[in-house]
């Protein structure tokens, strides 16, 4: 019998027995076995409501830890597979990446599937550890392509000057690596809920930097904003 079921059984039986013998108590001795033929079926009831309630209790929590694990190897296989096309796109650390239409197209691949993995985390810390690693990998694949911005001329992807013919890179290869680089409009900049204003009235930047100080003076409205918030920490602090 499952370790949860026999210990409801058990609390069921002392929970039912506690009640009878209260009931034994408050009853006249003539219908002391009338009252224990009575609670039997009661004893039965409570004892398996107990069970049943604590079964499903411990179903629940395996079938959560099952979501769980499952979400973590989808995190985790995400994070392989982002990191793998980035590695597979810049092998031999050439650059721009080598002109080759099955390169391009592996990269391509593995990116698409990794968007597909990414749907199948279903746990929100999870989801946090995959959207950083995303983040951290679309920055590499940016700053490569900007590097090769003018390396990526017609000739690279058209090697043999013809359009369909079999070196040239696909088109939807460029299309998803080109996506994937680029800010995606629906996420959330964590630099929005930033006050740099006040990071900057507190001391963030060390007065003998004085590029940053004349930069920032260049803004008037935003350096007097700064100036006044010092002085009221100052004469807070005094």
């Amino acid at each position: 019998m499952n370790k949860s079921v026999l210990m409801g059984v058990v609390v069921g039986i002392a929970i039912t027995l506690a009640i009878v013998a209260f009931v034994l108590g408050c009853v006249e001795k003539g219908t002391v076995l009338a009252g224990i033929q009575a609670m039997g079926p009661v004893a039965i009831a409570c004892s398996a409501l107990v069970a049943y309630r604590l079964f499903r209790a411990n179903v629940s929590r395996h079938e959560l830890e099952d979501k769980r694990a499952e979400s973590k190897i989808f995190l985790d296989e995400s994070v392989v597979l982002l990191n793998r096309a980035y590695e597979t796109f810049t092998r031999l650390g050439e650059n721009p990446p080598k002109n080759d239409r099955l390169l391009w197209l592996s990269t391509a691949r593995m990116i698409v599937r990794f968007q597909g993995m990414r749907l199948l985390i279903s746990e929100k810390d999870h989801l946090v550890i995959a959207d950083e690693n995303e983040e951290y990998i679309r920055l590499r694949f940016y700053t490569l392509l900007s590097e090769c911005k003018d390396k990526f001329t017609s000739n690279y992807f058209l090697p043999e000057g013809k359009p369909y013919d079999g070196n040239v890179v696909a088109r939807k290869s460029v299309a998803v690596i080109f996506d994937f680089s680029r800010w995606q409009e629906n996420m959330t900049d964590p630099l929005d809920k930033v006050d740099d204003k006040e990071l900057f009235a507190r001391g963030a930047v060390p007065s003998n930097f004085l590029g940053i100080e004349n930069y920032l003076g260049q803004y008037q409205d935003y350096w007097e904003e700064i100036q006044e918030r010092k002085a009221k920490y100052r004469d807070e602090e005094t």
